[in-house]
């Protein structure tokens, strides 16, 4: 083992995290485990890795950006394909975002670029893909990310139109949410859905700061957050996921963190902070957890995954 494998073997300490309240199972600390990557555009190479997801086998996918491709690793980050490069046509890509894969295992890539959706099995084959630039119903300006309900819709963050549209699996508009401003319920850059297994959809609303969660028809229940560093704030809530107890984890793009809230939006825990060493950030981009609790982050700033698990107490 060289020096750098040795000293990443040797960093199961615990991360310093800063907890409060408490939850039905509350997290006491996160521990970092493993990272793979760094700047260039060879396999397992990343240039602005902007976002993660994984499949039901534990497979994870990465939206490299800056090069234009998916790439795709087993759980542990031994590579494994990947496809697509710069362009417009059917299987290429330009700036995919925060991919995602549906309830019948395709990989969902909203474009930033292209303004639209595509849609590939899990070895990279294109399926179909809708979508064109504009402002009317199944249109999009920057298309940011993809969650899906307990039915199979997909729900698509629509950046530049400052909304929420939901559509069929086979991309056939169904409806929309939201417009521009700041008040309760309205968006300014929403950058990321889920979908929560009662059918509420928790947003991070980038550019206010906030999450705000809404419920099948479209009102919303809770909002929390604001700008700032302190526990709670938010400098651009840009990701989002959940675990099995539906505990809430929001990338925290400038504050370089990840916060953890309890369904409430109660804060829990936070983890992380600038820098390039182990178990710190430069403007993480996306967050995925899978059913053993390890937790994928997109390190954008640094090129790499890191990965982290929860530690119950």
């Amino acid at each position: 083992m060289n020096a750098r494998g040795l000293a990443l073997a040797c960093t199961w300490a615990l991360l310093t995290v800063l907890l409060v309240g408490c939850s039905r199972r509350q997290p006491a600390s996160i521990e970092y485990v493993s990272e793979w990557g760094r700047e260039g555009n060879d396999a397992r190479q990343f240039k602005e890795p902007i976002g993660v997801a994984l499949d039901s086998d534990g497979n994870v996918y990465v939206a490299d950006a800056g090069n234009n491709r998916i790439q795709k690793f087993n759980r542990d980050g031994e590579f494994l394909k990947e496809w697509a490069k710069k362009g417009r046509g059917e299987g290429e890509l330009d700036r995919p975002i925060h991919l995602e894969i549906s309830t019948r295992g395709l990989v969902y890539v909203p474009e930033y670029g292209n303004d639209r959706i595509q849609v590939f099995d899990t070895n990279g084959e294109f399926q179909f893909s809708w979508g064109t630039t504009g402002k009317a119903p199944g249109q999009f300006d920057a298309p940011g990310s993809v969650g899906f309900d307990p039915t199979g819709h997909a729900f698509v963050t629509d950046f530049y139109n400052h909304r929420i549209q939901k559509f069929d699996e086979k991309g056939n508009f169904l409806s929309s949410f939201g417009t521009k401003g700041h008040d309760a319920g309205q968006l300014h850059y929403p950058t990321d859905i889920l979908v929560d297994q009662h059918g509420n959809s928790l947003v991070a609303d980038a550019y206010n700061h906030r999450i705000q969660k809404f419920d099948k028809q479209n009102n919303l229940i809770l909002s929390w957050g604001r700008q700032g560093k302190k526990q709670g704030e938010f400098e651009v809530a840009n990701a989002l996921a959940l675990d099995e107890e539906e505990r809430v984890y929001v990338v925290d793009f400038d504050n370089h963190r990840v916060q953890v809230f309890d369904e409430a939006g109660k804060f829990l825990l936070s983890f992380g902070g600038k820098g390039a060493g182990t178990g710190q950030f430069n403007h993480p981009t996306d967050i995925a957890i899978n059913n053993e609790g390890l937790i994928y982050v997109a390190d954008w700033g640094n090129n790499r995954i890191q990965v982290f698990r929860l530690v119950e107490h």
